[in-house]
């Protein structure tokens, strides 16, 4: 892409590879309401070493259902884009094979305040877990694995 082009990120599940942050960032930053914001606020879900449970993971596999999970990210997203001082809201949701420490989510908020901007990006990283159609199998270093809802 050309600098300084106009960059549309759509808030919905990626194949991991598809996109990246930096790519995020300047959507966000590319909008028509940019000049109304004072911060942008980011989360990044990464792969961790181990299960709920306690389990050694070594790697990841998140699969998604897309068409459902896509509707319940762009649900999420336009009801939080209606609180007072939200300017724009990205809910990035990779999915394929993971290794330790790789990203797996971008939840990026801009707002006029940081306030608003933090509770909205909270509400936001809440939500998606557990509202959207997303799996994760999780394998471990003793070479089992489960599939996690």
């Amino acid at each position: 892409m050309a600098e300084g082009s106009n960059i549309n990120v759509e808030s919905r599940i990626y194949e991991k590879g598809e996109i990246d942050f930096s790519q995020i960032i300047k959507s966000i930053k590319s909008g028509s309401s940019i000049d109304d914001a004072g911060a942008i606020l980011t989360f990044t879900g990464i792969v961790r070493n181990s299960s709920h449970e306690g389990k050694s993971v070594e790697s990841i596999k998140i699969d998604a259902y897309d068409e459902l999970a896509n509707k319940s990210i762009q649900k999420i997203c336009t009801e939080l884009k209606e609180h007072q001082g939200i300017i724009d809201l990205k809910i990035i949701h990779l999915k394929g094979e993971f290794q330790l420490n790789e990203d797996l989510v971008y939840v990026v908020v801009a707002s006029a305040h940081r306030e608003e901007g933090f509770e909205v990006l909270r509400n936001a990283v809440e939500r998606y877990k557990k509202e959207i159609a997303v799996w994760k199998k999780e394998i471990f270093i003793d070479g089992k694995t489960e599939w996690v809802h």
